[in-house]
């Protein structure tokens, strides 16, 4: 019928919760997501907006499994507007983390993953604020738009603002350049001495577009990053014989709860399993207390039991390329200060092996 608005549908993995059943109250049609996405509380609102929800002590749970940051990046990659909504006390001091480390991955969430977070007091708020957005999502909203129409961008002008990333590349040089050689691909081809054939390029600017250019990236920009130059040499952390057990290892420890260690190694000579958790930044006493509780559950995973069965000694590294002092209080952990030099060296080598034998277009 003329004018009839549709009902509102939203998209639930946990159709049974509270919030999902307040919604339902409020004439909301909760559908169940089939597929397994573990215990995640998320409510898809529309074709592209999405909301997970983090109760209570759940957000600093999910810094700690890092499950937090895993919803982020697959929020990010699958829906144009991803949320994370915070109920309730998420910051108060009986989480375990102190206030630094969650305002930190509060504003890692927003700035980092490019995940918008909300908040709100209890199940009610939450459930009120989903059906406004679900309402806005799928029957829009009054007057304006809260998700702007993105404008067609032609490919000259994508080419453009590439090369105004270059250094001293303005719009007007970044066309210059474009008239010039005709590709970005050129550009990046081109000497020094044939960049300066280029109005207003000179010797200097020349130079520090080539170096841009054709340097070697030289940075461990991520804890992945570190797991890759320690897998690939384990020596970066080992001064001992060890074969790599797992990596990425989940421990389920309950329908709530999951741990996720980095790497996994085992010494034969010394029977010893070591649990290696990985930081970007300088080591804390809240990192030592992470990788104390993967202790007290290993047992729990079937790949790890299998070595505690056979008296395998259990034990920890705490690394990182970040210079620091930490001194763990644990005789099981040791902190390792991992050369970063000698971590990109090992990067660089596995991009040439990936890259070896790789063709230009």
């Amino acid at each position: 019928m003329d004018g009839e608005i549709a009902p509102l549908s939203v998209w639930v993995t946990k159709p049974r919760s509270e919030v999902a059943q307040l919604l339902s109250a409020e004439d909301v049609e909760i559908r169940a997501i089939e597929e397994d996405l573990g215990n995640v509380d998320r409510y898809v609102l529309g074709p592209q907006v999405a909301v997970e929800r983090r109760a209570g002590i759940q957000f600093a749970l999910g810094i700690q499994d890092k499950s937090l940051f895993l919803s982020a990046i697959f929020l990010r990659e699958t829906y144009e507007t991803p949320l994370f909504l915070l109920e309730g006390d998420v910051l108060g001091p009986h989480t375990g983390f102190t206030p630094q480390a969650l305002r930190g991955a509060l504003s890692a969430l927003m700035l980092e993953y490019g995940v918008n977070v909300i908040w709100s007091r209890d199940a009610d708020e939450t459930a009120s604020l989903l059906a406004m957005m679900a309402r806005h999502a799928q029957h829009g909203v009054p007057e304006i738009s809260l998700v702007p129409k993105r404008k067609a961008v032609a490919l000259p002008d994508l080419q453009r603002r590439v090369v105004e990333m270059l250094p001293g590349c303005g719009r007007v040089t970044a066309r210059d350049l474009l008239q010039h050689f005709g590709s970005i691909g050129r550009i990046g081809r081109a000497t020094r001495g044939e960049l300066q054939q280029v109005r207003g390029i000179g010797k200097k600017r020349a130079a520090d577009i080539h170096r841009v250019l054709h340097a070697e990236y030289c940075a461990v920009d991520t804890e992945r990053n570190l797991e890759d130059a320690i897998e690939a040499e384990p020596s970066l952390l080992f001064d001992h014989e060890v074969e790599l057990v797992a990596r990425q290892h989940v421990i389920p420890t309950g329908p709530r709860e999951r741990h996720i260690v980095d790497l996994v190694y085992y010494a034969p000579e010394s029977n010893a399993l070591t649990l290696v958790e990985l930081k970007r930044g300088a080591l804390t006493p809240e990192h030592e207390a992470q990788l104390a509780r993967y202790f007290g559950v290993a047992g729990e995973s079937p790949l790890l039991r299998g070595y505690l069965e056979r008296d395998a000694t259990l034990r920890g590294v705490l690394g990182t390329a970040t210079p620091c002092d930490y001194a763990p209080a644990s005789t099981r952990i040791r902190a390792v200060v991992v050369d970063e030099s000698a971590v990109i060296d090992v990067l660089s080598r596995l991009r040439r092996d990936r890259t070896s034998g790789t063709k230009e277009e």
